[in-house]
């Protein structure tokens, strides 16, 4: 990117809109009850408009934070920003925060000069009036947050993994982060970039050349049961010639070590699994009958921990992917999954078959499997549940 002034102001352009479009993404999800955009704010007796800061965001507990945009991290333009941030808040005492939002795509040495600027505040080195210093993708958890934090640990996870899914399909419906990608528009700063392009590079679509438009779709039929797929966002991609091709992704985002992942009735496992072995399919039975490990006793116990490890690989590909059950492969398998570590950030994606790969070492499950078996609540005698981890 060229390093004239023009281009610098263009560029800062685009994450300001970029930030727009989050913040009214945060909006429509009602993790925040209102925002204004600009925010000016003076003192009356001299300039009532004089500090100027590009966004002043409401939640619904009355708490006002201000957010500003910028593509450099510089000490003269962090200290316009942080003089203005002063005076607002002076002026306006209902304001608790004022953050400054870096696009995720910035460069290593700008990504540096915003964590070495914050690291001085927190550490005394420096006064600023600016509380925090922060990527969109950072600014997006501090905001989903706040929004749960009144919430029970069932619904914050469950909520959590439902944002996941529409963060993934409003990346790759994203038209700034498909210009940057395609270099149409090399200024650009996308929304979420980083991902985006990881997703693309994954999926080995390496040149935007032959791609007329991509779209994607959380809006999944559901199984012929009546089920939910695996597949929770489908990726359309057209190309030149008027084909398409599909990609499927199974969205996982946790904090916690095992998860649930999978839950039916025993005959679908029977049926799924091709289990012809009469004891097998007897006991199996039993154990959704019984409910759990300990009533179904020592020698049946032994006797799945032999069975059941001969069906591992196509039972982690069906929990995993739905492979080999009910629904179209082409929209309802999931041929991807995504991960995203809520303790460290890390956002990845796998292919199904390497995934499974990996979850075939896992050696601390029941009965030889990857997975820990139970039941749903409510669901003794009626279905079983498989929990398993996402690495």
């Amino acid at each position: 990117m060229s390093d004239n002034n023009p281009s610098k102001t263009i560029h800062g352009n685009f994450g300001k809109m970029s930030l727009n479009e989050l913040i009214n993404l945060l909006k429509k999800k009602g993790y925040i009850a209102e925002y204004q955009t600009p925010i000016r704010a003076g003192y009356r007796d001299i300039n009532p408009e004089q500090f100027y800061f590009q966004f002043l965001i409401k939640f619904d507990d009355g708490e006002k934070w201000i957010v500003h945009s910028t593509t450099s991290i510089r000490t003269d333009r962090i200290n316009i920003q942080q003089w203005n941030a002063y005076h607002i808040k002076k002026v306006k005492d209902e304001i608790t925060k004022s953050i400054i939002v870096y696009p995720d795509d910035i460069s290593d040495s700008e990504r540096n000069n915003a964590i070495s600027y914050y690291n001085k505040i927190l550490n005394n080195q420096i006064y600023s009036a600016i509380d925090d210093v922060v990527s969109q993708s950072k600014l997006y958890e501090m905001i989903e947050k706040k929004y749960l934090a009144d919430r029970i640990t069932g619904q914050q996870k469950a909520l959590q993994g439902l944002n996941f899914e529409e963060q993934i399909e409003v990346i790759l419906n994203s038209q700034k982060n498909f210009a940057k990608w395609a270099n149409i528009d090399e200024l650009e700063t996308g929304l979420f970039y980083p991902y985006f392009k990881q997703i693309m590079d994954s999926i080995n679509i390496t040149n935007p050349a032959v791609i007329k438009e991509i779209s994607a779709t959380r809006d999944i039929e559901l199984l012929p049961s009546g089920g939910k797929p695996k597949t929770d966002v489908l990726l359309i991609v057209t190309f030149n010639d008027g084909s398409t091709k599909n990609y499927t992704f199974s969205c996982k985002r946790t904090s916690s070590d095992w998860v649930s992942v999978h839950e039916y009735p025993v005959d679908k496992f029977i049926n799924v699994l091709k289990i012809t072995d009469k004891k097998l399919i007897q006991t199996l039975e039993l154990f959704q009958e019984l409910g759990g490990m300990k009533a179904l006793g020592k020698e049946l116990t032994q006797y799945l921990e032999k069975e059941l490890p001969k069906y591992n690989r196509r039972l982690s590909l069906w929990v995993y992917g739905g492979v080999g059950g009910d629904g179209n492969p082409e929209t309802q398998w999931a041929d991807y999954i995504i991960t995203y570590q809520n303790e460290t950030s890390e956002f990845k994606i796998h292919k199904l078959e390497e995934y499974i790969e990996d979850i075939l070492t896992i050696n601390d499950g029941h009965f030889g499997t990857p997975f820990r078996w139970t039941y749903p609540s409510g669901g003794k005698g009626k279905r079983i549940q498989l929990k398993g981890k996402i690495i």
